[in-house]
Formats: structure tokens, C-alpha cells, sequence
């Protein structure tokens, strides 16, 4: 497309250069002094003084300048500091009509008639100052002229507090808005006069700083090209009026937040197409279509260089996770805010956003129109758009997956407790996690700690259903309004200093907690909640076989440095805190929370009773669900995510957690054994022993074979032994108790072996057992290690740590693999350490 050269336009009442005419030239030429002649009187009254000819008298110049400095002095030391060129000078030199403008003063001016100069710029002139109107809904916050201007809900993405009077943002960063529209009238976007009217309409009602100039070219066939500098920012445009379609680009390095600007702009910019007289404009096959409406796609960003503190503190900046969601992505089918607020505490966003690839999930079709699979559905037309919260610019919860998290974060804590009756959520403002604790049956009070009442109000009111208990059997609608719910408006970290100890425990008038679950900032990045006393309270809060659950964060990878000297040297911190102070400390990951990246959650336990419960199989967890969830109305499963086989994921910890782990300083001493040496035999049964009794007549186990120190004795033998539960042996004993004696023989035996070669696993929980199943229960245990020439490898490990990822990955290896601690003679008998 190529560009026709066009001067701006000329809109002024006064004459420019063109209009001069040929008389008025011939006058100025005439009055024009020849050399050496005297300079004619000015008889004009109407040019300002000083702008006048004068003759020079030497002594009356200097005369004038010593009492003008004099006067100047006096009136300083007098009277303060006075603007002596607006009062005075302006006045001599501009004439009577010259008025200063204060900063806000200029932001308010009108645009008067123009004047087009020579490059083809329309300059802008502006007229006196309009006295601003009363601004709406002020109130002073914090010794802050707080307001909050009557625009469209977008404006309240800015900044709700106005900067001091002549205070100004000079500095190497600003921001940039790109927007594109379509449906737009043609007959609007071929009309310059239009378009540069509709820009000086942003300008002025936005706030910005005044247009002093624009330039527009027109391009071939048609459209327009503008561009419009202001004092603190540009503003330029691109129309194509056959195709309906016009793109904007904003840049400013002024205050005012741009991303307000966008209603203002889809307001004057975005006139609707006449689809009867100028038809449908672009149409683009994969995307829908909607003649109706204007399609408006933005993107927003922060340019330049800013600290980190100020980029991390900016809920706007690329890092955080609204601009990474909503502000800087262009494709958005739909990206809506919902609501916007600053509370006393936190800043909350809420937006609903549909991607440019969206179709129908399965909840969308089921509510649709159509059957399952109809090809309506293949397309984003019946696809809902997903409601996204943010705190302080950070992402907390999508509403396809709030359920998949708040489930993920509560029913592994809960489960793994044989009894929860106490709950305490800190957080947890949206209701998501009180609504999963009240399905237990067991629970008989929640304690919902939540500084922010404001924040609370508006989930009740745009997060409904996150807080949504009206599909539970027996519950109230609104979780928040349950009885067992006891929601407190109050901080809590003082709450726990004040009401627990670690020493003593409970030291005020609340009782202990059975489940301590924080769904506040996260404590791995949060300073104040990975306070060491608040952390001590907790634990002092919890009750003999209490637990404390937490999300930690994104989940690492395996070529992270170690935490203590990475960005995650906080949540290094906390977890070596809580290892002091707990019995058992377990991590999970889920991918499926609706974040970019799998999310990592820790479950820590008062008691080793736990383990029993966090190991159970799978079929066991869905028993549990099965008596203790309460039903929902409409009959579907209560819970939409966790079952047992969900938590049977959740027990086998992603490697990365156990590199990390390994490169802590000192090396833990089981790391050295967290898999199998290559380099080492792995001497089976077959052809290598055999069964004998020695002199005595004691059957033993003796070797065919030399045997390495080092290697691996009977491995494929021992990993075939026995697991059994406490809970699965404390079942088979009740069995033969209520069973007639002659049907409980094989029961009995049965029992009888594991006693005679089981022993209790090292990892699995109090009364688990090992029972080994195969030859290796001939061989002989002794308890002096001098005497043995073959251990388990726990007997070199140290005792169970509170957190270790290499005992929970490799715990059944450590409870079954033996392995020869010196060199075996081939007839040698082979004896076990025993301990």
C-alpha cells in the first residue's frame, strides 16, 4: 500500500502564511527601512511593550536594571519566592492575556483552532484553563487524596492514588498499549476529520497530557495513518475502512496508568459497522464471527528498565502473574475484568478470559444445546470463559481447577489424620478450602483465620463457586454461613503467638487443632509467614498426632542448584525449620492445579501414627472416602479429584525432590545409597547357595560361590517379600476372633509366619511389617555385627529423618536389600546383622 503525502490539517480561525495576501506583502515590503535610514515609529498600541523598537539610552538602561535587581531582592526576602516571570515579565512580553498553568491546570485545557506548519504537523494551540469539576467518591486514605474516577470498570486497574501536586515520574520507563479492533465503520475509518477528533476526545477525557500535535498521511487505496504527540506520550493509529479494522499503539512515560485508557478508547474509537451499507468487513474462517458487537483485542506492557523490587512489586510488570495471564496477551477471544479493588490489604483482580483456541470442555457441552460430540462444539462458541482471581498481581485460582487445587491441598492432610475434628484454615478468603474441609463428617468446627473481610465479601459476591456448598447433603448453601464454620476477620500470625506455645502448647482460651491447613501468602516466599516463632506456634498448636499442610510453591527440577543458595532459599529455610520441630514430613506434586508449571505441597505430621495412613493402598482411601465425605445432591462423587489412586500418586515423590535433597552440605549419609551400584554383583539363589546343617544340627544358609564385599545377596529373592499394614494384620487378628476356630486355622499359620519372620519396616509406619517369603528366611540373624558378614543396607542408614525424599523413594529397598559387608569365602555360611 502506498503512502499519498498529506499535510495535517489546518483547522485554525486565524490566517496562515498561504492566506497572506499579495497587498499585505507589498505593504510589508515598503515599510521596510533602506540602509542608513531612521527607523519609523511603531504606531501599533497593540504589540506588547517590550516587543516594541526603541532608541537605547545607556544610563537610563542600567539605571532601570540596578532598581529592577533591587526591587526583585526586596520582594524575595519580603514576601517568599513569587513566579516573577509569569507576574511581571509574562505580562510585558505575551501582553495582559498570558496566564501561567499549573500541572493539573494543563490537563485540562481545550483545544482551540489549530495552526498546520510547514513539515505537515498540525500544531495544537490551547485555551485558558477550565476549572475542574468536584471529583467524585474522595476520601482520605492514610494522609492520601484517594479517588476513584467514574469510568468503566478497566479504570480501576489504575492508580487509585493521585500523586502530590507538581510531583512528576521522569525516568527511563514507561508503558506501551497495543490495541486492535474490527467491525468498525468504514465510513468512520476513511474520515480523517473523525478519526482525529475521536483522538483528541481520548486525549481530553483520559487525563493525558494535552496533544500538541498530529500528523496524518493517507495511504492508497484508503485509510489513514495518524499520529499524535502529547507531552508525555505518543499516540498513532492504522485504519483499513474496507476491511473494518483499525490498530493503535500507545506509549507513555507519564503516571497515568495507559490500560485505563481502553474504555475510553473503545468508546470514541469504536463505531459499530453498518453491515447493511458497507457489508461485513474481514471475516476469518477459524474464528467466530458476531456482526454485532466490536472486537477489541489489547495487550498491555511495562517498558524500560526497573529494579527488581520494583518490577516483583508491580502487579502489572511481565513477571507477575497478570500480565503473563491477561494484560500482555493479544490473542484473548474475550478478556473481561470482573472486578478490580484495592482493599486495606491486597490488591484483588478478578478477570474472565476466553483463549484465542478455546472450545468446549465436557461441563460446557453437557450444558450446551447440542448431544456430546455434535460438531457445534468445535468451535469456541459455547465455551465459557474461565474465571481467574489474582492477589497483589499473583494468580491464586482459574475456576475449571480451583477444585482440583483446594482439593489437592486438604483431603491428603485430612486422610492422613484417623480423626479430624478441629481445622484451622489461615487464608483461604475465597471459601474454596473451607468448603473441601466441611465435607468431612468427622469435623465439628473449621476456623477460618482471614485478615482481609473485604476480600471475603467480594468472593461471596464474583467467587461464588469457590464457596459454593449447596450440592452437599445437609449443608447450607454458602459455605461461609455453615455452623461448624467459625470465620475470624483477624491476622494470623499474633492469633498463633498469642494462643500457642511450642513448649506449653495451648496458653489461651482456643483449643488445639487436629489439622492446621495455610492457605495464605506462600510461607516458602513470604518472609512473615516463614517467621520461626509463628512456624513454633503452629506446631504448638497442634494436637498429639496433629497436621500442618501447605502449598510450597512451583515444584523444582532436577537442574536447580541447591535451595539454600537459589531463589528458593526461603523455602529451603522453612522446610529445615519444620524439620526440627515435626515427626514426619512429607512432599507431593500436582500438575492439574490450572497454574503454568506442576505445584508442590508438603504434608508434616505431629506422630508416625501418620505414615501408616499417608502408605495406605489405594482401595483402603477410597473406603475412607466412601464413610467419611458426605454425599452430594445430585449424586455425582462428592469429590472431583482425589480419590485413592490420587493418593497413591502422591506417595511416590518426583526425583528432583531428592537431588535437591542430595546437594544439601553435608551430603546426608543415605544418599549414598539411593540406588543400586553397577559396578556391584547381584548374587541370586540359583548356583550360588545352598541349605545345610552345621554340627549342631541348625539349619543355615551357605555360599557356593566367592562373594565380593559389596554385592547384592538374593535381590530378585528379597524384593519379592511381603507388606502388611498394622491395620491389615490388626484385621486378620479380629477375623479369627469372630470366625468359628476350625475356619481360622490358615488365618492362624498365617499369623504365626509373619511373626516368626516378619519385622517391622523401617519406613511404611508403627506396625507395618516385611515378611521376607522366599529362601532367605533360612539364613541366620545375629544381633553382634562383628560376627555377620552380610546387613541390610538400613543398617547403615541412620535413623528415619523427619524429611528424607531418598527413604521415601527408595524405603522398600532400604527395608529388604541385603548386601555382604566383606569378602565371603565360597562355604561360608551366610550371616545377617540383625539389629
Amino acid at each position: 500500500m502506498t503512502k499519498k503525502s498529506k499535510k495535517g490539517s489546518n483547522a485554525s480561525e486565524g490566517r496562515t502564511e498561504s492566506a497572506v495576501t499579495e497587498e499585505e506583502k507589498k505593504s510589508e515590503s515598503s515599510s521596510v527601512p533602506t540602509p542608513g535610514a531612521a527607523c519609523p515609529a511603531n504606531t501599533n498600541d497593540d504589540v506588547p511593550f517590550l516587543l516594541r523598537k526603541h532608541n537605547l539610552d545607556s544610563r537610563r538602561f542600567f539605571v532601570t536594571l540596578i532598581a529592577t535587581m533591587a526591587a526583585s531582592f526586596y520582594i524575595g526576602s519580603t514576601r517568599g519566592p513569587v513566579d516573577t516571570f509569569d507576574a511581571i515579565v509574562g505580562p510585558l512580553i505575551f501582553g495582559k492575556g498570558h496566564v501561567r498553568l499549573n500541572a493539573r491546570q494543563k490537563q485540562q485545557t481545550q483545544v482551540v483552532p489549530d495552526e498546520t506548519s510547514e513539515d505537515g504537523w498540525t500544531i495544537l494551540r490551547h485555551a485558558p484553563p477550565v476549572p475542574p469539576e468536584p471529583a467524585s467518591d474522595a476520601e482520605a486514605v492514610d494522609g492520601m487524596n484517594h479517588r476513584r474516577k467514574p469510568t468503566d470498570r478497566l479504570a480501576e486497574l489504575g492508580d487509585l492514588i493521585d500523586r502530590a501536586e507538581g510531583e512528576e515520574d521522569k525516568r527511563d520507563a514507561g508503558q506501551h498499549l497495543l490495541m486492535d479492533m474490527r467491525n468498525i465503520a468504514s465510513a468512520f475509518l476513511g474520515n480523517e476529520e473523525k478519526l482525529v477528533r475521536a483522538m483528541m476526545d481520548v486525549v481530553e477525557e483520559s487525563g493525558l497530557s494535552p496533544l500538541l500535535s498530529y500528523n496524518c498521511n493517507q495511504l492508497d487505496p484508503a485509510g489513514h495513518t495518524c499520529i499524535g504527540v502529547l507531552l508525555e506520550t505518543y499516540f498513532s493509529f492504522h485504519t483499513w475502512p474496507e476491511e473494518g479494522v483499525i490498530t493503535l499503539d500507545m506509549f507513555s512515560n507519564g503516571p497515568l496508568p495507559l490500560i485505563t485508557v481502553i474504555p475510553i478508547i473503545k468508546r470514541f474509537f469504536g463505531i459499530l459497522r453498518d453491515i447493511e451499507n458497507e457489508g461485513p468487513g474481514i471475516i476469518l474462517e477459524d474464528t467466530e464471527y458476531d456482526p454485532t458487537k466490536v472486537v477489541l483485542n489489547w495487550a498491555h506492557q511495562l517498558r524500560g528498565f526497573r529494579t527488581r523490587a520494583e518490577r516483583t512489586s508491580n502487579y502489572l510488570d511481565d513477571e507477575s502473574d497478570l500480565a503473563l495471564w491477561v494484560t500482555t496477551n493479544i490473542d484473548h477471544q474475550k478478556k473481561d475484568e470482573v472486578f478490580s479493588y484495592q482493599t486495606k490489604m491486597q490488591r484483588v483482580d478478578i478477570w474472565d478470559i476466553l483463549g484465542s483456541d478455546a472450545t468446549p470442555n465436557y461441563f460446557d457441552m453437557k450444558s450446551g444445546p447440542y448431544p456430546l460430540g455434535d460438531p457445534h462444539y468445535k468451535n469456541s462458541e459455547f465455551a465459557n470463559p474461565e474465571r481467574l482471581l489474582f492477589l497483589n498481581g499473583i494468580i491464586q485460582s482459574a475456576n475449571d481447577t480451583q477444585q482440583v487445587y483446594a482439593e489437592t491441598l486438604v483431603h491428603p492432610a485430612m486422610f492422613a489424620h484417623r480423626n479430624p475434628k478441629r481445622v484451622a484454615i489461615i487464608g483461604g478468603g475465597d471459601g474454596a478450602t473451607l468448603r473441601e474441609v466441611l465435607k468431612h463428617k468427622t469435623v465439628e468446627q473449621v476456623v477460618v483465620l482471614e485478615k482481609d473481610e473485604e476480600f471475603v465479601q467480594i468472593a461471596r459476591e464474583h467467587l461464588k463457586q469457590n464457596n459454593d456448598c449447596s450440592n452437599q447433603v445437609g449443608a447450607v448453601p454458602v459455605c461461609f454461613d455453615d455452623p461448624r464454620a467459625d470465620i475470624r476477620y483477624v491476622d494470623a500470625i499474633p492469633y498463633f503467638k498469642n494462643s500457642f506455645d511450642l513448649d506449653q502448647g495451648q496458653i489461651a482460651e482456643d483449643e488445639k487443632f487436629d489439622v492446621v491447613i495455610i492457605d495464605a501468602e506462600d510461607p516458602t516466599v513470604a518472609n512473615t509467614l516463614n517467621e520461626e516463632q509463628f512456624l513454633d506456634a503452629i506446631v504448638g498448636s497442634l494436637t498429639e498426632e496433629g497436621i500442618v499442610a501447605v502449598e510450597v510453591g512451583a515444584a523444582p527440577s532436577i537442574y536447580d542448584p541447591p535451595e539454600d543458595r537459589s531463589l528458593n532459599k526461603i523455602r529451603d529455610a522453612f522446610f529445615k525449620h519444620l524439620e526440627k520441630r515435626i515427626d514426619s514430613l512429607f512432599v507431593y506434586e500436582e500438575s492439574r492445579c490450572g497454574f503454568y508449571e506442576p505445584h508442590a505441597f508438603v504434608v508434616g505430621c505431629m506422630n508416625k501414627i501418620c505414615r501408616n495412613y499417608w502408605y495406605s493402598k489405594s482401595d483402603a482411601i477410597d473406603y475412607e472416602i466412601y464413610e467419611r465425605i458426605h454425599p452430594s445432591v445430585d449424586k455425582e462423587p462428592a469429590l472431583f479429584h482425589f480419590d485413592g489412586s490420587t493418593q497413591h500418586g502422591y506417595k511416590y515423590i518426583p526425583r528432583a525432590w531428592e537431588d535437591l535433597y542430595c546437594r544439601r552440605e553435608p551430603e546426608p549419609e543415605e544418599c549414598k545409597y539411593r540406588q543400586l551400584d553397577l559396578k556391584k554383583e547381584v548374587i541370586d539363589w540359583n548356583d550360588n547357595f545352598e541349605v545345610k546343617k552345621d554340627e549342631d544340627g541348625n539349619v543355615g544358609i551357605y555360599t557356593t560361590t566367592e562373594i565380593q564385599e559389596g554385592s547384592y545377596i538374593m535381590a530378585e529373592e528379597l524384593a519379592a517379600s511381603l507388606f502388611i499394614s498394622s491395620e491389615t494384620h490388626k484385621n486378620l487378628v479380629d477375623s479369627t476372633q469372630s470366625m468359628p476356630e476350625s475356619n481360622t486355622v490358615v488365618i492362624d499359620n498365617f499369623i504365626e509366619f509373619t511373626e516368626k519372620y516378619g519385622r517391622e519396616s523401617l519406613t511404611e509406619g508403627p506396625g507395618s511389617k516385611v515378611i521376607e517369603i522366599g529362601p532367605s528366611i533360612l539364613g541366620r540373624r545375629l544381633k553382634e555385627r562383628e560376627k555377620t558378614n552380610a546387613a541390610r543396607i538400613a543398617s547403615f542408614l541412620p535413623p528415619l529423618p523427619t524429611y528424607s525424599p531418598v527413604f521415601e523413594r527408595n524405603r522398600r529397598m532400604f527395608d529388604v536389600l541385603v548386601v555382604a559387608t566383606r569378602n565371603i569365602a565360597k562355604g561360608e555360611e551366610l550371616l545377617i546383622f540383625d539389629d
